[in-house]
């Protein structure tokens, strides 16, 4: 499977609105404090954890994981290029806050199995492991019809991870993290080409270019819309 570079990078995602706003509701959904010790799982580039650092001064540097190699954003994160599965399987480190941000996807139903099993293994006592992933009945993204083909096909697997997730958990809390985005169209049409999103990493070339010419002939300059993602949040007893 191709790699996603660019989700967090030139994206609304990628803007300190954002971020804050993020890392706002993360601390209403998990308890965070200079003792949290924090581990994201498809971290990016690690913008979420940098600022987090930032903001509480964390005595333990958060780790960040990712298939895709990146240059740190700050000396107080720590990134490492692996996989979830391989990283949790051997590691005996503890965390207080397991981050899984719209990377839950790229496991099959059986992995996903396995990735809460050993996050549960990583996880101190009363610790989080929070999880979000796109909203699966709402999506306000401007597409081209393929990409809304696609997309949807891939919304319906989300549903069956987001079912299997409630089913291993039981108890969990659920919640909606909403972000509202406006952005120049030539912006959004940048981020289409530079496909910062998994849906758009098997378009050809000539595809993804007739795409984004279908949403530069249907949508306005100014594009508006709300970014809606799913939070299950599951507290370790």
């Amino acid at each position: 499977m191709k790699q996603l570079k660019n989700w967090d990078s030139n994206t609304w995602l990628s803007t300190s609105q954002y971020i804050n706003k993020f890392i706002n509701f993360l601390g209403k959904v998990a308890p965070l404090s200079k003792k949290t010790a924090v581990l994201d799982i498809g971290c990016g580039r690690g913008t979420i954890i940098a600022k987090l650092a930032e903001r509480f001064a964390f005595i333990q540097r958060p780790i960040g994981i990712d298939i895709v190699k990146h240059k740190p954003q700050s000396k107080k994160i720590k990134l490492i290029k692996t996989d979830a599965l391989t990283y949790l399987r051997s590691s005996n480190q503890k965390f207080n806050l397991i981050l899984i941000k719209q990377s839950i996807h790229f496991f099959n139903l059986k992995e996903v199995r396995q990735l809460i099993l050993y996050a549960k293994k990583n996880l101190n006592k009363n610790g989080y492991i929070v999880i979000f992933s796109l909203n699966t009945k709402v999506n306000e993204w401007p597409k081209f019809k393929s990409f809304t083909d696609k997309l949807k096909k891939s919304l319906k697997k989300d549903e069956k991870i987001i079912k299997l997730l409630k089913s291993l958990f039981k108890k969990f809390r659920i919640s909606q993290f909403i972000y509202k985005v406006h952005l120049d169209k030539k912006y959004y049409l940048k981020m289409l080409k530079n496909r910062f999103t998994s849906c758009l990493l098997n378009f050809s070339n000539k595809e993804l270019s007739e795409g984004i010419e279908e949403v530069d002939h249907n949508f306005k300059n100014k594009i508006n819309f709300k970014d809606r993602l799913i939070c299950l949040t599951f507290k370790n007893k």
